[in-house]
């Protein structure tokens, strides 16, 4: 049974996922516990949302708790009703010492640009200038496509996530902190002759790497930039007036700062990738104003877009498991938070909610709608998620669970997670005390033989912790090889940890034989 909802299954650079078994954890932190024993202003617009519904206060004293409890910078909310916005705030500043957030604030978006990509395609195909059917090979046949691996895939395949292009293919370019490239031409080649992946059309794996493709082929059938064809095709009849791939351009819209919160306690602007290869999947910026007109459109409440191309995009193009569909940048599932406790999840007569959330290194968002009950919600942060994976999800659980008036079920605690901070700081601190102890163990006067070999068995002890944290358990929750650029941006200060705990690892072993040789010298010494 699900527990929460499915939409955050876009490639993560750095998923610190559940642990799913605690002995190696156990060990680890008892050895290390071992050796340490030695805001802004409200919208006018009166609620009008179904009785039992959340109240413009109540939704409001939710978000400021929440923003307090998770640190977050920048908020931006909006949330439609009976098709019509009835909650639209904005809480913190876009930038330090800069304007207040407010609903027209761009933020970069994350993988909930897709939406705008995804759009795009099915205008085209309305237009009659592309079709589902259409293939790679012959849409990217100037940039190497009849001779790739993905000759054959379609414009249905990448829309749907089925192309068999895996992952982390489809991140490890466009999170990584210094690429080779960073257009999008270069990165389309690039996937093209050198992407992993399986056989396409059988199975769904989600993949930025698809929606890197459909941009191209954006580019390719309509003669412009992907900005221009965005513009073109979407922002402009939806009358979109922040929505841009221009990050230049959408500073000048006032664009928040991506914030980090440095071992979930430090709050800090922290730069991070933002690349134009990566504008069709994830560095597309728009501001809840305009996301939440698209929203309406969606719910027929505006006529932007023909309601046809709209309708196309909402239409499921592969099956995600057993709760959920794909459509083109819309996950499709059962709108299980309008009863307590997700209670009768699998009941054919609840409404349908049409989801995604997105993440960059230091954004997060969230878009939702319910066309069954005209409503709609939009989250927007300008702060990343660090090792705690899991929290914007279940915040935004939490928050359709408020908004409709219904109990969401209990949190689920990470002992991993909840530890993260303390022991990113408390490791190093502990490896480089180890070393000390050592030092001063070797070079002071000789004791007794306990606190001659005290020293160097809690060394001993706190650098095999540091190993099996930094060769195990890190690369084991991340997901990722120790050595991804993406991951040591993801999470610097994890990064930062794990690199100053090695430093100290490796001083504690110099120390270690150095002062053995000495020992053995002296000992050898017939003077």
């Amino acid at each position: 049974m699900p527990i929460t909802r499915l939409a955050g299954m876009q490639a993560s650079r750095v998923q610190l996922r559940p642990v799913r078994g605690f002995v190696g954890l156990i060990i680890v932190l008892g050895l290390v516990a071992l050796v340490a024993g030695g805001d802004a202003s409200p919208s006018s617009a009166a609620p009008t949302s179904p009785s039992g519904w959340a109240t413009s206060s109540e939704i409001d004293s939710f978000l400021q708790k929440e923003r307090a409890d998770m640190k977050l910078s920048g908020l931006a909310v909006v949330v439609i009703s009976q098709r019509s916005i009835v909650f639209e705030r904005g809480y913190g500043d876009a930038a330090p010492g800069g304007p207040a957030v407010t609903p027209s604030t761009p933020f970069v978006l994350g993988s909930t640009s897709k939406q705008f990509t995804g759009l795009a395609v099915q205008q085209l195909i309305a237009q009659g200038r592309l079709s589902l059917d259409d293939k790679v090979g012959e849409l990217l046949s100037s940039l190497g496509g009849k001779t790739s691996r993905l000759v054959d895939v379609t414009v249905h395949q990448l829309l749907s996530h089925t192309s068999g292009i895996s992952t982390n293919a489809g991140t490890v370019d466009v999170f990584d902190p210094v690429p080779a490239f960073t257009s999008l031409r270069r990165e389309t080649i690039h996937l093209l002759t050198s992407a992993q992946m399986a056989t396409h059309g059988h199975k769904f794996e989600y993949s930025n790497g698809n929606y890197t493709l459909l941009g191209a082929i954006i580019e390719a059938v309509t003669g412009q930039s992907f900005e221009d064809a965005l513009q073109t095709l979407v922002a402009q009849p939806l009358g979109l007036r922040t929505t841009t791939s221009d990050l230049a351009l959408a500073r000048t819209h006032g664009l928040a700062v991506g914030h980090y919160t440095w071992f979930g306690a430090i709050d800090s602007t922290t730069a991070g990738p933002r690349w134009p290869m990566g504008a069709p999947s994830a560095y597309t910026t728009s501001s809840a104003a305009d996301l939440a007109q698209l929203l309406q459109d969606d719910l027929g409440q505006k006529a932007g877009i023909n309601q046809a191309v709209l309708t196309a995009a909402q239409a499921p193009l592969s099956r995600v498991d057993t709760y959920s569909r794909y459509a083109s940048g819309w996950y499709v599932r059962s709108f299980w938070q309008v009863h307590d406790y997700n209670k009768n999840y699998d009941d054919p007569e609840l409404p349908l909610i049409f989801e995604h959330d997105g993440e960059t290194e230091r954004e997060t968002s969230y878009l939702a709608f319910s066309p069954d009950l005209g409503f709609g919600v939009v989250v927007l942060s300008s702060t990343g998620l660090g090792t705690d994976r899991g929290r914007f999800g279940d915040f935004t659980e939490r928050l359709l669970h408020t908004i409709v008036g219904t109990k969401p079920l209990a949190r689920t605690i990470e002992p991993i997670v909840v530890a993260a901070p303390v022991i990113m700081v408390a490791l190093p601190l502990l490896q480089l005390g180890s070393a000390i102890l050592l030092a001063v163990s070797f070079n002071g006067p000789r004791r007794g033989r306990a606190s001659r070999w005290f020293p160097r068995v809690a060394a001993a002890l706190v650098t095999l912790v540091t190993v099996i944290v930094t060769f195990v358990v890190v690369p084991g929750q991340t997901q990722q090889p120790l050595l991804d650029r993406a991951w040591w941006g993801g999470v610097p200060d994890l990064a930062s940890s794990v690199a100053v705990s090695l430093l100290f690892a490796a001083a504690t072993l110099t120390v270690a034989i150095v002062g053995s040789v000495r020992m053995l010298r002296s000992r050898s010494d017939p003077s």
